[in-house]
């Protein structure tokens, strides 16, 4: 199956900070727990998705911090969300 285009943007910004290698792990742990994304991270990867998707990630709920943990979470956010549609968020899947 064909990566859709929010998988296509995530596996660009963990590649281009942590290297092809580490998609296994970053795909299988706790992002933030794991000290993968930090609080600068979620900025920086919320302009990049903004960016590269056209739609606003909206870190004030807290539901969206939650899907930033996992990175299957946040593809499934990203996925569920229209480009040019709501900010992501839960509230505007």
């Amino acid at each position: 199956m064909p990566k859709s285009e929010a998988e296509m943007a995530l596996d660009d910004f963990f590649v281009e900070r942590e290297g092809e290698g580490a998609m296994d792990e970053i795909r299988q742990v706790d992002l933030i727990d794991a000290g993968i994304l930090d609080s600068l991270d979620l900025v920086t990867m919320s302009v990049f998705l903004e960016n590269r998707l056209g739609q606003k990630v909206d870190l004030g709920d807290p539901a969206t911090f939650e899907a930033f943990r996992r990175y299957q979470t946040l593809l499934d956010l990203l996925n569920s969300t229209a480009a040019g549609s709501a900010p992501i968020g839960p509230d505007n899947s």
